[in-house]
Order: C-alpha cells, then structure tokens, then sequence
C-alpha cells in the first residue's frame, strides 16, 4: 500500500503498527521458558487481512451505490457507481462498475475497495470507519474493505481479501466455530484463542511480506463473514484486546502464542511438536503450553467423542498410497493394507507414530496426523468422503476382515490446545474463561495486548 492510502485508511482505525517491545510488559524478572517467537505490542487495534476467495476466475462486489477503488500502482483513489464486477484475465484484470463502463488493470496491480466514500468529518475523525459499513462479495457480507489481488500469472485468477479490525473479525470466527446456544463462557474462551492465532499469524505473514494474514477456512480457523450473533459480539468485547502468550512472566510473558484449537479431544490431548512443523521458523510449536499434559476432560456429550466408520480396504489403501505419492511420503509404495499398530504415545495415552504393514509385508511409518489426512485424501475415481465414512482423528485403531476395515476412533481433530466441547462442558460447570485457558494452555499467561 502507499502511504496516502494507509494514512486514510488508519483514520479509520482499520491499520495498526507492530511495535517490537523493547521493555518488559509487566516488570516479570523470571523465565517460565525458552521464548521461541519475537515479543510484540500494539499501539492501538489492529487490522487483519483474510482471503476470502482463492483463485476464483470473476468476483462480484456490491453494498453502498458508491464506492472508492485505488489501484496499488497509483495514490490516488476513485469514486465509482456500484455493483463491481472483477474478472482475471492473463493480461491481468478487468472491473466493470454499476453504469457499465469498464477499466483494464495490467498484471501485478492489485485494486482495493471500500464500501463507501468518506465525508470530510470522517476523514478528520480517528474512528471514521463504522461497524455497518461492509461489503457484499459474492453474496456475502464482510466489514471493512477488499483488496482484489490480481494472479495473471496463475491464469488469471483473482484472489479477494477481507481487510478488517480485528475486533470486527473476531465475531466472525467464533460465530462460526461454535454453536449458537452455547454457554457465553464458551464464546469467551473462544474469543481470546481465535484473536491470538490470528495476531500470531499476522506478525509471521507481516514478516514474510505476504499479502495476506489468515485463510477463511479450516485451514486457518472458519471466517464466515459480519456477524450479528449477539452471544459472539458480546463475548468479543468483553475480552478486547486481550491474548495468550508463551509464559505468564519473563520474556515468554511478551510472546504471541499461536493457540491452536479443535471440536474434540475425546480425553486424550495432543502436543503441537507432534502434530506440526518445528523447524526454523516454525519453532514457535516448542512452545510448553502447547504440549500434552494429562488432564481432566469435559468433552463426553460430543458426537464424535468416539466413533466408527467402515472402508473397503483397497479403497483406503488406494488413498493412502495416493496421499503419499501427493505429499512424497514413503507409503507412495504401499501395497494393500493389512495392519495398522501405534509405535509411540504421549502422556495422555494419543498415539504419536503408527505403523503400516501391507500384503507383502513391507512396513511404513506415518504420524498420527498424517494417517488422519492419508485416510481421508480425495483420489479421483473414488467415492468421496461423507460424515459417514471420514476418519475424524489420528487418534485410532484398525481391525481388518474380509476385505473391510472397521476404523475406531477418539476425538475430532488434531486435539493440541484448546477443545471446544470441554469448553462448552466446562462453561455449564459454571467455570470462566481464564480457568479455561489454565488447563488448555498449561503455563500460558495473558496479556492486554491494546
């Protein structure tokens, strides 16, 4: 961005500096642990950027009659008739506006939208942007504005980004990783995991000059757009601002923690080293609190606390060769499966490591998580995966019998860090957040971040 144009933009509260602390947050002397991130502050609210829409070939823009659009390549912003419509090209991309007319960007030029021309007491006011202000992409509303980011060079398609504030991004999440009914203690805890992930993987994105932050989908945590749910919006202002971070003292006390989460541990948590990458720069999944430790759960009433699903074995062992072949993971050469055993288990009792015996007796080793992902890889030609039949965990056994394969599993998804259902459980046991946090981040501090 230019500077004219993130000068306007922080006039509405929507862009916020990192600051790297060079002073202690809270005057802590002591260390709970190796910090393995940057310590980081910030002078006001910041803002995300989510993609929204990933290599779609057209996107459609509508919400206010008017808008403003500046191409990244100019400073000056332009007043146009709304709806807009994008479409890539290999020349890069064309936008058409609400009368008609149409204007050709060349490759690398990336057109950003808000939703509606300032007035001159809004451009003079600290906090001109307001909460009704959004944008309606492609049917679905999202606060703030959009940066169409233009990828000729892919053929031609077009990725959108959501630009927001935090706060205003926060409702969105949680509205969409809970159930609505659940207790507000819930949405609570939810609301201070799902803020730190997102400012963790804001600083990463910020360092690597990425053009983006966070994913809308599970690959990151699920972004449906503005949120109305009041439990959602409450629950995000009651803990503005505030994270988890590496240690409650010393210099883990002023470290991001990227605080994972899941629907269901099913009693049995899983450590980030075992799940995650932590080479490099991805230490940060060293960090203690990620890591299992046996604890009380609250997670029976979950519909996948435990579960069992049925394969044909050559469908299954198919996946998993082509899950490897994908990822150049030994099983590549993989043959029909015909055993499957835990080689490692934390402190919890979840298996770490499985092994793979097939017809020929050849072995093969695959972490929990990578099975997981093995059993449920789409293969062309093969009948897709349904709730029926998906594998919800890596935390399983196999049994095999005349061709089928009956899979027993504990728990959905990756299990490190926080469970949403012990959440919920332990929100109508009458506990609050903080206590939440305590037992799913064992050792993780929380810090007023702005």
């Amino acid at each position: 961005m230019s500077r004219h144009w993130i000068a306007c933009v922080s006039r509405l509260g929507l862009i916020a500096s990192i600051v790297l602390a060079s002073t202690g947050l809270g005057g802590c002397s002591t260390f709970d642990s190796k910090p393995t991130g940057r310590p980081v502050a910030f002078r006001e609210e910041p803002d995300i950027r989510v993609r929204i829409k990933k290599n779609v070939l057209q996107t459609r823009i509508e919400g206010p009659s008017h808008m403003v659009i500046r191409p990244t390549t100019v400073v000056r912003a332009e007043a146009v008739t709304g709806p807009l419509s994008f479409r890539g090209t290999v020349n890069g991309m064309v936008m058409t506006d609400g009368t008609g007319h149409q204007r050709e960007f060349a490759p690398g030029t990336d057109v950003e939208v808000l939703p509606r021309e300032m007035t001159e007491a809004e451009r003079r006011s600290s906090d001109g942007y307001k909460p009704g202000d959004a944008l309606v992409v492609d049917g679905d509303t999202h606060p703030g504005f959009a940066l169409i980011h233009s990828k000729s060079g892919d053929g031609g398609v077009l990725d959108v980004i959501g630009v927001m504030p935090i706060e205003t991004y926060v409702p969105g999440v949680i509205s969409h990783e809970l159930i609505s009914s659940w207790p507000r203690q819930t949405f609570e805890c939810q609301a201070v995991a799902a803020r730190s992930y997102a400012l963790h993987e804001r600083d990463r994105s910020r360092r690597t000059n990425e053009y983006f932050d966070v994913e809308s989908n599970t690959s990151d945590q699920v972004f449906g757009g503005l949120s109305s749910l009041p439990v959602a919006i409450e629950a995000t202002r009651a803990t503005r601002g505030v994270v988890m971070t590496e240690g409650a003292s010393g210099p883990a006390a002023r470290v991001l923690l990227r605080t994972y989460y899941s629907s269901t541990c099913g009693g049995e948590q899983a450590s980030a080293k075992d799940v995650f990458p932590t080479a490099g720069p991805n230490a940060f999944n060293l960090a203690k609190p990620l890591q299992a430790q046996k604890r009380a759960h609250f997670c029976q009433s979950a519909g996948r606390y435990r579960w069992t699903v049925r394969r044909n074995d050559a469908e299954l062992s198919k996946r998993i060769r082509a899950w490897g072949t994908n990822s150049g993971h030994p099983v590549k050469g993989m043959n029909r499966l015909t055993e499957c055993k835990a080689l490692d288990r934390n402190v919890t009792g979840r298996p770490i490591r499985y092994q793979l015996t097939d017809e020929r007796d050849q072995v093969f080793k695959i972490s929990a998580e990578e099975l997981r992902n093995a059993c449920n890889f789409a293969v062309p030609g093969v009948t897709e995966i349904t709730k029926e039949t998906r594998v919800y965990s890596g935390n399983l056994e196999m049994s095999f019998a005349s061709g089928e394969v009956i899979i027993g599993g504990k728990g959905f998804g990756h299990g490190v860090g926080m469970c949403q259902y012990c959440a919920k459980g332990m929100a109508e046991k009458g506990w609050d957040w903080p206590s939440m946090m305590k037992l799913f981040y064992p050792g993780a501090g929380t810090m007023k971040a702005y």
